[in-house]
């Protein structure tokens, strides 16, 4: 992943010089992936874990629906302690996206509206003593955003966004059989900008 974030920062320095126009015609469509960390250009899938898959969809001429798919099964059993870890991970967000007319054909600025929907589920199981934890939660918001794509080389963009919107979460334990609830949150607010890469085909 360092070499391929290597390659890319080169090809942007090289494209500096030989932008490209921003494809926003109907049918256009590419992957969106989004940097984390960018002290280090972390590359990593779509949203905020690593599970992640997004597309864009230009359903017409300047106008586009931006997917995410959050799916995440993990397990891992640790045979000296025998005990057991699950996690289950599932998450949808959709944006719909208007592209603006932008100073030049390489920038293409957008406006649009999103919302978004996960849930989550942690299990430890202690086989020794048929001990059982399980903490579960739930999240959705809605949001508005404006960011822009620019075409650094022909078929690839780089973008940003700002979010303004809420947000609300849940969660709560079952340990053998006895639930309580752990906590409930609402936010209200910017979010913190996203940048993403985006390779159309």
């Amino acid at each position: 992943m360092k070499l391929f974030t290597f390659v890319l920062v080169a090809l942007m320095i090289s494209g500096i010089a030989m932008a490209a126009e921003v494809p926003t015609d109907a049918g256009d469509k590419a992957m969106v992936f989004m940097f984390h960390g960018l002290s280090d250009l972390g590359l990593s899938g779509y949203g905020d874990m690593d599970y992640g898959f997004g597309m864009r969809y230009y359903i017409a001429d300047g106008t586009a629906l931006r997917g995410g798919l959050l799916l995440g099964l993990d397990s891992y059993t640790d045979e000296q302690a025998d005990m057991e870890y699950t996690v289950n991970m599932y998450g949808l967000e959709l944006v719909y996206e208007k592209h603006m007319e932008g100073p030049c054909a390489s920038v293409a600025p957008f406006m649009g509206l999103g919302g978004q929907f996960m849930t989550m589920s942690d299990t430890i199981k202690d086989n020794t003593t048929d001990d059982e934890l399980t903490v579960s939660g739930t999240g959705f918001g809605a949001f508005g955003v404006a960011g822009f794509e620019w075409g650094f080389t022909d078929c690839m963009t780089l973008g940003g966004e700002y979010r303004l919107g809420f947000s609300s979460a849940s969660a709560e334990q079952e340990f053998n059989g006895d639930s309580a609830d752990l906590f409930s949150s609402t936010m209200t607010g910017f979010g913190t900008a996203s940048v993403y890469l985006s390779v159309y085909w």
